[in-house]
């Protein structure tokens, strides 16, 4: 299995070094799309940082201020990041090639063997931190039982692994596009193809900003469990020994490993004290067995 921490570490650790290789490149050759590369991995780098924070803040406990804990830092977080990081280096990617294009000519005669370098080596650690991600996307997968990958980035409730994930994507397609960017430059001499990668990433980073900003703000606003973790909580409270019916369920994920459940149960009026209180007990057994997260349970009890 492997932690979300352990996949934003990876991306923290591969983003740092490529970040540095990356500006080196670009200050001995000049090419936009490094820049624009650069601009990308120093987002990256303080993307992973500020999720790493939320992870921190995440895990203090209950307070009298934030009675529930404080889970939902991981999603304010991913939210900031989505927002300011990537959608600021989204933006200035866009515009140094833009930049580039309104200024013309051709490329200089320099010799762009080590962008070819740079970017090799960072593909290299870029794919190993989208294969690291790949299985912590995989691992969400098999134990909420989605479909597919599209259904785990639409329905997941952990967005630090979705934004690591989404990121390391996006990372090795703009790679190759500055790959091809910069070798069309140097074939033709034109300088708007280096441009052309630069604004191409540029629109990459703006839409996954759009993307992951969208689901954060709806786990921000409070998102309840799945659709098939809802069925089986119903299922499983109705099976219950002693429950009559089920009058209400609402849930809410606290974070990504912390859910929020309050029901409201009609139970046989021919209980007794202690059976209606063994029968409750029966019943928030029952709703972490079918959702382990669920470490707020709330039963209200009628008697029929």
């Amino acid at each position: 299995m492997v932690s979300t921490r352990l996949v934003v570490l990876v991306s923290l650790v591969a983003s740092t070094a490529i970040a540095i290789a990356k500006f080196v490149a670009y200050l001995l050759t000049g090419n936009v799309s490094m820049l624009s590369q650069t601009y990308y991995s120093l987002a990256d780098v303080a993307n992973q940082g500020l999720l790493l924070l939320g992870f921190r803040l995440s895990e203090e406990g209950a307070s009298r201020k934030h009675p529930f804990g404080r889970g939902k830092e991981q999603y304010f977080f991913a939210f900031v990041v989505t927002v300011l990081l990537f959608g600021i280096a989204g933006f200035a990617s866009v515009r140094e090639g833009y930049a580039a294009l309104e200024a013309g000519g051709s490329a200089d005669d320099v010799d762009v063997t080590i962008n070819y370098v740079v970017l090799g080596v960072a593909l290299v650690f870029e794919s190993y931190a989208l294969y690291t991600s790949y299985g912590g996307m995989q691992t969400e997968r098999e134990a909420k039982g989605f479909g597919s990958m599209f259904e785990t980035f639409r329905r997941s409730k952990d967005p630090s692994l979705l934004t690591a994930a989404t990121e390391n994507f996006v990372a090795v397609v703009g790679v190759c596009v500055a790959i091809g960017g910069i070798y069309l430059t140097d074939r033709t001499g034109a300088v708007v193809y280096d441009a052309a990668a630069s604004i191409v990433i540029g629109l990459l980073l703006m839409g996954l900003a759009l993307a992951l900003a969208w689901e954060s703000r709806s786990l921000i606003v409070g998102e309840g469990v799945t659709r098939r973790e809802r069925i089986a909580i119903v299922d499983a409270i109705r099976a219950v020994d002693g429950v009559e019916e089920l009058l209400d369920l609402r849930t809410m994920h606290l974070g990504p490993e912390s859910v929020l459940v309050a029901c409201d149960v009609r139970f046989r009026s021919d209980l007794e004290t202690a059976d209606l209180e063994r029968t409750v007990d029966a019943v928030e057994v029952a709703i972490r067995e079918q959702v382990p997260e669920a470490d707020r349970i709330y039963v209200e009890a009628e008697s029929a």
